[in-house]
């Protein structure tokens, strides 16, 4: 809204700046006070007069008010981007940096509110590197709520260029925020200095709370049956489980044999909630925490390892307690009848999916893995299952995808390798059968009329949408009109079958959805294509999981809901931001080692393919290392480029030259910052030819693009 101006005013004194000021709604700022005064030069002095005499101050939007007219205090809340003040909005601004937890004065117009001071900065720390390179060291910030310079009042003695620091911010400056170093934190190698730094960067815990292992203590050393004797016994059942060779806690284990009617298939999931009892200290601590984090070094666990990795870890060969799902499943993967049963089961082998996967293939004779007749029965008939559970989610037109990831080898703390990930039957066989027992839960709580923690997923819409259905469009998929669906984006991958840029696509469909959260309030589950679905599967490494177990475990005593609406709505909103702290985590870790991994190749050419396309420049993926750069906009050539969003292109406005997603390129790796997981990029030829302005002479669309300048 603009300001309401009072008559121009040729003379420049405190008094009429400060008349101006009163009459202004809302606050004026510097360039909308030109407008009412002739003497800027005069007018600028003043201001900055009544600035000294504390009779004016600048908000964080740079509008200026009179003292006295802030009428809130508190402390900001919310996100980067997205801050309150009592439940009020902030709008962006530059003149100060804003974070949540910090403690500001500021004017409120009943809509939003503009800040005025920063009485005390957010006590939170802030984690970064030191940077001593230049004149007057710096540390650049890596957490979450900021990510920019902070300059330094001082500089510790045992600091050296590219430490960890943590960083106590003290206040505001010309170039951004002011701090002081509070703690070093050294690690002896990048792979753990990659995985300290951003962990403490997003806050997440590491430290057992105190009085945990007193009550770590009290648990059991083992499962003894005969304590357990009105458990459904389970335990000559022939159990497996089936997980990576590296793992070390096994929360699931899967039986099937053929039926009458189809498959009888069981799936065992470790009893978390028997040891995990609600409101203790073990349980606020897992609350707290969400889920575990998993990083290349190491696991940081939502559940002490005497649970995760021993009392309900289904090792083999040892009694263990379980929440069993067994499931009666048609001959054409329709999920029949279920039910839910406290159990006591034993586990009669460890087998990892390689293993599995090669005896599928039959690569592996059957021998070789010492397998008994029962077991080995049993994963056939698994794998039989897993075929007709397919041919249902094709069916319904649940999102199969083969995901594009990659596998990091290391050594010596270092990445020495980056490999694609494999995936077989194996791993599928086992996705299959716990996303049936998922929905299971998620029925069976809905029949018992119990409370649950829904995992909900919505579909494509808006802006993301339009982009997605031009994306297509570009490799001749047209969606065509009506509602998207899951089957209809299925098919539409279909007709890419076969293309090596299959996954460029399949990566856009799953950028263009929602992120998935936690809600006692079913949406669905849109890339499944399911109209109900809940986690139950993972109680050890994902506390939704061990919510949904206490609800069955009570509908199955016949008790009343453990946890009212509201509170599963608060604990919804909790769980799905740990989630998303981890897969952050995650990805920056992975960022900066692959960075790291490159840094010694500075210099190299490389191919690449276009996974993005922006108004400042191009993403390009280097084929081999799973990771992207930036070819910035001003290294494309001497011409004016027309950025069209549903295009996917950057289109030369002289030239007709066009970079379009999924084009290959030959680019030179310029410059490497591994901490921020960036590369800089330099185009050298498109697809494997030299770069030139020579084009098809076809000009952009008008009206539908935003120009950006390349001048070298």
């Amino acid at each position: 809204m603009a300001p309401r101006n009072p008559p121009l005013s040729a003379s420049v004194s405190a008094s009429s700046v400060l008349d101006a000021l009163k009459d202004s709604e809302p606050a004026p700022t510097w360039k909308d006070l030109k407008t009412r005064f002739d003497d800027h030069r005069r007018l600028r002095l003043v201001l900055k007069g009544l600035e000294r005499t504390g009779e004016i101050q600048r908000d964080h939007q740079g509008r200026y008010h009179r003292v006295g007219e802030s009428n809130v205090e508190g402390f900001l809340t919310g996100r980067p981007n997205a801050l309150f003040l009592n439940d009020l909005p902030v709008p962006e601004g530059g003149q100060f940096v804003l974070r949540a937890g910090d403690r500001v004065r500021g004017r409120s117009d009943g809509d939003q509110v503009q800040v005025l001071e920063v009485v005390e900065p957010a006590a939170a720390p802030i984690i970064g590197l030191l940077d001593t390179s230049r004149r007057y060291p710096f540390v650049e910030a890596l957490s979450p709520d900021y990510k920019g310079r902070i300059s330094l009042t001082d500089l510790p003695a045992d600091a050296r260029h590219g430490d960890t620091v943590k960083v106590r911010i003290i206040g505001n400056e010309r170039r951004g925020l002011l701090g002081s170093v509070i703690e070093v934190l050294t690690e002896d190698t990048v792979v753990e200095q990659a995985c300290t730094t951003l962990l403490e960067a997003h806050q997440v815990p590491r430290i057992w709370p105190e009085g945990l292992d007193a009550v770590v203590a009290r648990l059991p050393d083992e499962v003894r049956p005969a304590a357990h004797t009105k458990r459904v016994d389970y335990r000559d059942c022939p159990l497996v489980t089936i997980d990576g060779e590296t793992a070390r806690d096994f929360d699931d284990a899967v039986f099937a044999e053929a039926s009458k009617t189809g498959f009888r298939l069981v799936v065992a999931i470790a009893d978390v909630a028997h040891y995990v009892k609600p409101g203790s200290l073990l349980d606020q601590e897992a609350a707290t925490r969400g889920n575990s984090v998993y990083l290349p070094d190491r696991v940081i666990p939502m559940l002490p390892e005497v649970l995760s990795n021993n009392l309900c870890s289904l090792r083999p060969d040892e009694p263990r307690l379980a929440m069993v799902c067994e499931m009666q499943v048609s001959s054409a993967g329709v999920l029949v009848s279920y039910d839910f049963h406290e159990a006591l089961i034993q586990s009669q082998r460890r087998l990892t999916y390689t293993q599995v996967g090669a005896l599928l293939e039959k690569r592996k004779p059957t021998d070789e893995l010492n397998l008994t007749e029962p077991v080995l029965a049993s994963l056939m008939c698994l794998h039989k299952l897993y075929k007709v559970l397919v041919k249902a989610r094709n069916k319904r037109g649940g999102l199969d995808f083969d995901a594009h990831e990659s596998l990091l080898e290391l050594e010596g703390g270092r990445v020495k390798a980056i490999h694609p990930v494999q995936r077989n039957d194996a791993h599928r066989l086992i996705e299959e059968a716990m996303i049936l027992a998922n929905v299971a839960a998620a029925s069976f709580l809905e029949d018992h009329d119990r409370l649950g923690m829904y995992r909900v997923h919505e579909g494509p819409e808006g802006e993301k949408l339009e982009m997605l259905t031009g994306a297509l469009a570009l490799a001749g998929i047209h969606l065509g009109r009506g509602k998207v669906t899951p089957e209809r984006l299925q098919q539409a991958l279909e007709g890419l079958k076969g293309q090596d840029r299959r996954w460029l696509f399949e990566s856009l469909i799953l950028r263009s959805l929602k992120q998935a959260v936690y809600s006692p309030q079913n949406g669905g589950h849109f890339g499944l294509a399911l109209e109900r679905y809940m986690h139950f599967t993972s109680p050890i490494r994902r506390y939704a999981d061990l919510l949904v177990h206490r609800a069955i475990k009570a509908a199955i005593a016949g008790k009343k809901n453990p946890v009212n609406l509201e509170t599963m709505i608060a604990l919804g909103a909790q769980i799905s931001r740990t989630e998303r702290r981890a897969e952050e985590v995650g990805w920056a870790v992975d960022g900066w080692l692959k960075a790291d991994f490159l840094k010694d190749r500075v210099g190299e050419t490389f191919a690449g393919v276009i996974t993005g396309v922006t108004d400042f420049g191009l993403f390009v993926e280097l084929e081999g290392c799973y990771v992207q750069g930036l070819l910035h906009i001003s290294g494309l050539g001497q011409d004016y480029y027309n950025y069209q969003p549903m295009a996917m292109s950057l289109v030369g406005e002289r030239s007709g030259k066009s970079f379009t997603l999924g084009q290959t390129l030959k680019v030179r790796l310029m410059e490497v910052r591994p901490a921020q997981g960036k590369l800089d990029l330099e185009l050298i030829g498109v697809s494997g030819k030299p770069a030139s302005n020579k084009g098809s002479g076809r000009r952009p669309e008008r009206g539908r693009s935003k120009r950006g300048r390349s001048a070298r």
